[in-house]
């Protein structure tokens, strides 16, 4: 009898045990911040990749260039964070509100048919979104980050592209159309 009552309480442990929620751990916030950054300058590079041969002002040419740039240099500095803290990337799906700032694959399709000074208030306009989505991504990770590297990154990162974004916003006013 002792048997069948120590069968029936695990069998009713196990049970319950069988209906509670697993709970997904929070993703580590440097890895998710590294994770979602990765990629979110791969897709400025793209967009820069896209300035030459549009006919083009020399003042987008430039700044195109100097966001390419820093981009690059930035993506191998990440990279290279994630291999020394021995940081597994982050699948999107776990890094809710990361990728602020993307273009769409619509917006993406329309620079790459546009030229002129169509194409220059498009690309401005998607890079200013694309660069607040990173301050957006930075001011999050300050918020919860802990890594005193990463930490610097993202207020070096929020400065230069707070700088960028003005910039930007001045060449935008000054080509003409909607």
């Amino acid at each position: 009898m002792l048997r069948v009552l120590a069968a029936v309480l695990l069998a009713l442990v196990l049970a319950g045990c069988a209906d509670a929620p697993v709970a997904t751990p929070a993703p580590n916030p440097d890895a998710a911040f590294l994770s979602g950054m990765i990629p979110h300058h791969e897709q400025a590079l793209e967009l820069t990749a896209m300035v030459g041969g549009r006919d083009g002002s020399p003042g987008l040419d430039a700044i195109a260039l100097r966001i390419d740039r820093e981009q690059v240099e930035e993506i191998g500095q990440m990279q290279g964070l994630m291999r020394a803290r021995g940081l597994a990337p982050v699948a999107a799906g776990m890094m809710p509100g990361m990728m602020h700032g993307m273009a769409d694959p619509a917006t993406l399709a329309t620079l790459r048919s546009s030229r002129g000074p169509a194409f220059e208030r498009l690309w401005l306009d998607t890079m200013i979104s694309h660069h607040d989505g990173a301050l957006m991504m930075a001011r999050d990770y300050l918020a919860t980050g802990t890594d005193d590297t990463l930490r610097r990154y993202a207020r070096t990162l929020v400065v230069a592209q707070s700088g960028e974004i003005e910039a930007m916003r001045a060449m935008r006013t000054s080509i003409a159309g909607p």
